[in-house]
């Protein structure tokens, strides 16, 4: 066969080299290269994962060569805890092999801690309590020497808890023993109309001083002593500044 092909003219064996060349270049392509190039562009419909776990999400994408990436969190308390909520590509689409889905999980009911409310007045409790998704369902009182009378001793369940958003609370307040009180917030108000109560709490109208108040109403509070929010006791005096012509 080597003599043979030696004694063809040298066009010819030139021909036969080339044609030998052609086919195998072929045979690689169609055999070896060709089905690479399939297997590299393959396309799989992409599944619907969402409601599921993510073990059983990563299951279903594995089996179908897409690979399952976490691309956050969100609180949705009508879904199981770790589920799907989304996911994208959305289902149904093709997809190449080796795409990644993203997926955003649930991370159930959102939860809040209960903040530290002791030594706070009661409305300033109960108003960051409701800012922060809770309520106050009980308000109780027991007698206390060393926080002031409406003022939080304890919060039940205590400081620091984890509960759902909507959950009630209940606070205990001082109602006092000795007579201890905050010093409430007199300016703007009237003298007239906060003389008797001032009385009643078994404070004392100290000095009333009275000073030009401008725009303001003849006989309107314009500055006092001690400042609101100050524990007091009875028999402690408050001075007072009103507003005159």
């Amino acid at each position: 066969m080597t003599k043979f092909f030696k004694k063809l003219p040298r066009l010819w064996r030139n021909v036969i080299w080339v044609l030998l060349v052609f086919l195998a270049g072929f045979l690689l392509a169609n055999f070896v290269l060709m089905p690479l190039i399939v297997r590299q562009g393959s396309v799989v419909e992409v599944p619907d994962v969402r409601g599921l776990d993510i073990r059983q999400a990563q299951e279903i994408l594995q089996a179908r060569e897409l690979e399952l990436v976490n691309a956050g969190w969100r609180y949705d308390a009508g879904l199981p805890d770790s589920s799907i909520i989304s996911q994208d590509p959305e289902p149904k689409m093709m997809v190449k092999k080796r795409r990644k889905v993203r997926v955003i999980i649930n991370r159930g009911e959102e939860k809040v801690s209960v903040p530290y409310l002791a030594g706070l007045s009661s409305v300033r409790a109960i108003n960051l309590i409701d800012r922060l998704g809770l309520s106050v369902t009980e308000v109780d009182s027991i007698s206390s020497d060393s926080i002031a009378v409406d003022c939080v001793v304890s919060s039940t369940p205590p400081a620091g808890t984890l509960l759902a958003k909507r959950s009630a609370i209940k606070l205990t307040v001082s109602k006092g023993s000795t007579g201890k009180m905050l010093m409430p917030d007199l300016v703007g108000r009237k003298l007239a109309e906060v003389q008797g109560q001032l009385v009643g709490q078994g404070l004392v109208i100290g000095q009333i001083k009275y000073i030009s108040g401008q725009a303001l109403e003849p006989g309107t509070i314009m500055l006092q002593a001690p400042q609101p929010g100050f524990v007091i006791k009875q028999g402690d005096t408050i001075n007072i500044a009103v507003s005159t012509q």
